[in-house]
């Protein structure tokens, strides 16, 4: 471009307009605003609910990897923890009902270490056969710290009563997997021992599978361990990636009527750029630029708003959780709110081509822009 369509194009973009010039530009897009900012909260809600499920899949369940023999340390990514632990069942008796439970016999400072970061336990003093057991289940059995009950402990093919009183609770933010989970001692049952390694955050366990493996060692992560409740976390994932395609599809929809909003606002300036002799061709990169510029702010002011309105979900979970709990089944009720900044760089950038193509398609249409 010459010095006389770049000026044309930054007055086209609002300099030296004044705000409510700019404001206006933007109208055309305003769906494009809020679709984006829809999918932003979508996307920022929905990868902070898979990466906290994914998370407690390990601290509430097996370990980040289960061994039936106990491992060399050494074999270990730095910082794992390594917990000897011991799975049964049971019948819980109390006052006010029953319910079956699966056990876990711990050490106590199996709840310490990388779990204490997760699991908000709160203690009371240490009875008989101390157990530790979800707020949830707590509330359906009208349980509190020091209460006592019974457990009906299943050992081969027969049963075995234990008077135990509750030691702690802690909240129950996935009730899917810590709802009936209960524990208790490990010297207080006799059930199936394993090795539990948790990894630091971040390490993914199918390394640590295979190192173990090598060492003569079977082994079994918790992503084949908990297969189905994995399986529904990656096709959240997958289900989302689909949206984006879609949501690019519905921005090029948008971003070319834009193009024919701006001609036609112009259309008596285009004939003066004409007349003026700025040819066809630099015309159409003129709208393809003040388009697409106009395209990416509003994609961009649609994800942060999309963002920050993400950070409301947290509090919206935990007033659904209180109000109609059954909802929340298979989701966590507190997470950490991760920002994906791929996935909305993927979006802004499948936006920005789709859209570029089809503004050119459009801009080449001799009626539109003569």
């Amino acid at each position: 471009m010459n010095d006389a369509p770049k000026l044309y194009l930054r007055r086209k973009l609002g300099e030296k307009m004044g705000k409510r010039y700019f404001i206006s530009s933007l109208s055309p897009l305003l769906i494009l605003i809020v679709i984006t900012a829809a999918l932003s909260f979508s996307l920022s809600f929905i990868m902070s609910m898979s990466e906290g499920i994914d998370r407690l899949l390990a601290v509430m369940g097996s370990g980040s990897v289960r061994c039936l023999s106990k491992p060399d340390i050494s074999l270990l990514p730095s910082g794992s923890e390594l917990s000897e632990t011991k799975d049964g069942s049971a019948l819980l008796y109390a006052e006010n009902g029953e319910s079956a439970v699966m056990l876990k016999g711990i050490d106590w400072d199996y709840l310490n270490g990388m779990r204490k970061d997760y699991l908000e336990i709160a203690y009371g003093e240490k009875g008989i056969n101390p157990i530790v057991i979800s707020s949830s289940l707590a509330d359906e059995l009208s349980l509190s710290l020091g209460d006592r009950l019974t457990l009906l402990v299943w050992e081969g093919e027969r049963a075995r009563p234990m008077l135990s009183s509750v030691y702690g609770i802690f909240a129950s933010v996935y009730p899917q997997l810590d709802h009936y989970l209960v524990y208790v001692s490990s010297s207080s049952i006799n059930g199936y021992v394993s090795y539990e390694i948790l990894l630091p955050e971040g390490i993914a366990p199918e390394e640590t599978v295979e190192e173990l493996w090598k060492a003569g060692i079977p082994a079994e992560s918790y992503r084949s361990i908990y297969s189905s409740l994995y399986m529904n976390v990656n096709q959240s994932i997958a289900i989302l990636s689909f949206i984006i395609i879609l949501v690019a599809l519905l921005a090029s929809f948008f971003s070319s009527d834009a193009a024919h909003y701006y001609i036609a606002r112009d259309r008596n300036d285009i004939s003066t750029m004409r007349m003026l002799g700025v040819g066809r061709r630099a015309m159409i990169g003129i709208y393809m630029c003040l388009t697409l510029s106009y395209v990416f702010i509003s994609a961009l002011a649609g994800m942060l708003i999309g963002t920050l309105l993400s950070f409301l979900t947290p509090d919206l979970i935990n007033l659904l959780a209180k109000t109609t709990p059954s909802l929340l089944d298979y989701y966590i009720t507190s997470f950490r709110m991760v920002i994906p900044y791929s996935h909305l760089a993927l979006m802004l950038i499948a936006m920005l081509l789709v859209s570029a193509l089809s503004v050119f398609l459009s801009l080449c249409q001799k009626r539109l822009l003569p």
